[in-house]
């Protein structure tokens, strides 16, 4: 059911304690006012990922809701996109509905999504929000093809104080042009690319001044896979303890999917991944939007004004 009255409160549903609410009385193709879009953003900082039911929405719909949260991001290789270059197909489904090979390099791309992840880290700014729809997904009963979630505050409060300490001082390089080292299959990229998104280094323990100054961890899996401020060899040995780490299911919220859902996550405390499925078998195409952060990604060291 998707309410016709504008004016109407939204209704929500918890799915955790600590991660995750669901919304089904909202249209997100005509219920945009300012204070349904406050409401929103209050639901989205205490549980900070929101699945909105039984939507109905293109490139255009979904890119009009995206905007009321801020900015929005242009993707950097323009060539995987066609309509709008702020849109992401999140697919192993061309834009023509062609199912592609599981060699193309667009659905190689998906497989690193398996990897945990926050939407843009390869920036300065890295993605505030990120905006899923669900176009095609799995049939019930196939295996995969879910989105994971991690929360990276609750994962940060539960390490032991000896490994708090220790990550105190260190950092990751994300670099957007990496993810070839760990996908080599991938098209190199162009020299322009490159140069519009140069490596970029985040401290491994992120600060959240709109948070009363709580810590989380903030790291990723799909741009390298070492820490730095050590050596190589300690870099890869910690960094393979911290994606272990996360794997306690306590942390994680999984998002089964229904068509046409649209879900919401804030990248800056929560990693996601999509579960692994076959990709030669099944077609899952989704798009999506992203809204640009606005600050730095800010560490125990850093001067917050």
């Amino acid at each position: 059911f998707i309410s016709k009255d504008r004016n109407m409160t939204i209704k929500f549903e918890d799915i955790t304690d600590h991660t995750g609410t669901i919304i089904n009385n909202f249209d997100a193709s005509r219920d945009v006012n300012d204070e349904k879009i406050l409401q929103i953003k209050e639901l989205i900082q205490k549980k900070h990922f929101i699945c909105f039911r039984n939507q109905n929405l293109n490139e255009d719909t979904l890119l009009n809701f995206a905007r009321q949260f801020g900015t929005l991001e242009s993707y950097p290789e323009k060539d995987k996109t066609k309509k709008n270059v702020q849109i992401f197909n999140v697919a192993n489904v061309s834009s023509e509905g062609d199912h592609l090979n599981e060699d193309d390099p667009r659905v190689v791309l998906q497989k690193n999504n398996s990897r945990w992840h926050t939407d843009s880290s390869y920036r300065f700014y890295p993605a505030l929000f990120s905006l899923l729809y669900g176009k095609e997904i799995l049939p019930k009963k196939s295996v995969g093809g879910q989105t994971q979630f991690c929360n990276m505050l609750l994962a940060y409060d539960d390490l032991p104080k000896e490994m708090k300490e220790k990550l105190q001082p260190l950092h990751q390089v994300h670099s957007y042009n990496d993810i070839r080292r760990l996908e080599p299959s991938l098209p190199e990229l162009s020299i322009e690319e490159k140069q519009g998104f140069p490596p970029v280094t985040h401290p491994l323990i992120r600060i959240h001044p709109d948070r009363n100054m709580t810590k989380s961890l903030f790291f990723t899996s799909n741009t390298s896979l070492e820490i730095g401020g050590m050596s190589f060899k300690e870099g890869k040995e910690l960094h393979s303890w911290l994606v272990n780490y996360i794997e306690n299911k306590k942390f994680h919220l999984t998002h089964d999917w229904q068509i046409n859902d649209l879900i919401m996550w804030d990248n800056r405390v929560l990693l996601h991944r999509v579960i692994p499925y076959d990709y030669s078998k099944f077609r899952r195409a989704m798009i999506r939007g992203t809204v640009e952060g606005i600050t730095p990604v800010y560490g125990p060291y850093s001067q917050i004004n």
